[in-house]
């Protein structure tokens, strides 16, 4: 056995683990030398923003992590974006991410969501916060519990994300060592973007084991299965991602194409309109939407999809265009057909 494979089996048995071994045995590290490596590095990170403390606080650091949670949180935060400004990118393996942190150019970029969430993580909880995370169908943040009833969100994609506002309907909170399955998640979608689709699969179905709540992985690995026209298995997927969470707009989307590649019109609409609901912003939504409307006859109403995707992406005229002049040509068609 492994070690992502024997971490993967002590979670799932509730067995304790280290959140900081596991991100690294993740992040593809196979030796037990090559983690102390970076152990070695995540240190150096760590004791910078000791020495950093010590020299903006006047109490010990003993004494400001008994007094000054916040604060100390709140340090930690502002010593990332400090040290390394222009954060957010790509990574989100904890390995690349404590690279382009350690990395002299001031400028360098360092990781996604996923990424700066496992870095500022691991930290804190080095400091003892009490820290969890919240997950949504899009994005990840931390949640710093102050004590039995305060509590502060920090976004660490934001300049200004220590204490910030979220939508709190649509995130879902789970203990640090959750965050392995996001960045599984991650792992797979860089897969699927490299059309390794088994392997995207393989790390989907892995985010399940670690977390079987997991709505983003459920509806991912329907996305697989609908490019592999598995349109049966694709729904049944995003099922799962909507019953565990209703306002996941990408799943309610997804499940509208599968219906309508098995032709279920009726199914399709009610998921496009659903997620339009929920993000009356969505330009592909109205897309395909109006693409179902145009297949049921009902012109008008593709029409008027096909033109809200041009005041959302005016950019978008090209693909567009085409699509609204046939439905436009056949409501003139049926209209002469009618007149007769």
């Amino acid at each position: 056995m492994d070690l992502e494979e024997k971490l993967i089996q002590d979670i799932k048995a509730g067995n304790t683990v280290s959140l900081e071994r596991g991100l690294f045995i993740i992040s593809g590290l196979n030796t037990e030398v090559e983690i102390e490596s970076y152990t070695q590095k995540l240190d150096q990170i760590y004791n910078g923003f000791i020495e950093r403390l010590t020299s903006k606080s006047p109490l010990s650091p003993a004494l400001t992590r008994s007094y000054m949670t916040t604060s100390m949180a709140k340090w930690l935060f502002e010593y990332l974006w400090n040290t390394k400004p222009r954060r957010c990118n790509g990574n989100f393996l904890l390995k690349d991410v404590i690279d382009a942190q350690l990395n002299p150019d001031i400028n360098q970029k360092v990781g996604s969501c996923v990424g700066l969430t496992s870095l500022y993580t691991v930290l804190g909880l080095r400091e003892e916060l009490n820290l969890s995370i919240l997950v949504s169908g899009s994005h990840i943040v931390n949640r710093l519990r102050i004590d039995t009833d305060n509590f502060c969100n920090i976004d660490n994609t934001d300049p200004i994300g220590f204490d910030c506002q979220i939508q709190e309907e649509e995130f879902f909170e789970y203990p640090p060592v959750k965050l392995i399955a996001s960045v599984l998640n991650s792992r797979g979608m860089a897969w699927e973007r490299a059309d390794n689709l088994e392997k995207a699969k393989e790390d989907y179905e892995k985010a399940m084991e670690v977390n079987p709540d997991y709505a983003n992985a459920y509806n991912n690995r329907g996305n697989i299965k609908l490019k592999q026209k598995d349109y049966d298995a694709a729904v049944a997927d995003y099922n799962r991602a909507i019953g565990l969470n209703g306002l996941f707009v990408e799943a309610h989307f997804n499940r509208g194409i599968a219906r309508e590649n098995i032709g279920d019109l009726t199914g399709a609409i009610e998921d496009f309109n659903r997620a339009i609901e929920l993000n009356s912003e969505y330009g592909d939504v109205y897309f395909r939407r109006g693409n179902v409307k145009e297949s049921l006859g009902d012109y008008p109403g593709a029409l008027s999809d096909f033109d809200r995707v041009l005041e959302i992406d005016p950019e978008s005229a090209d693909k567009v265009m085409k699509f609204r002049d046939r439905a436009a040509s056949l409501q003139k068609a049926t209209q002469r057909s009618s007149n007769k």
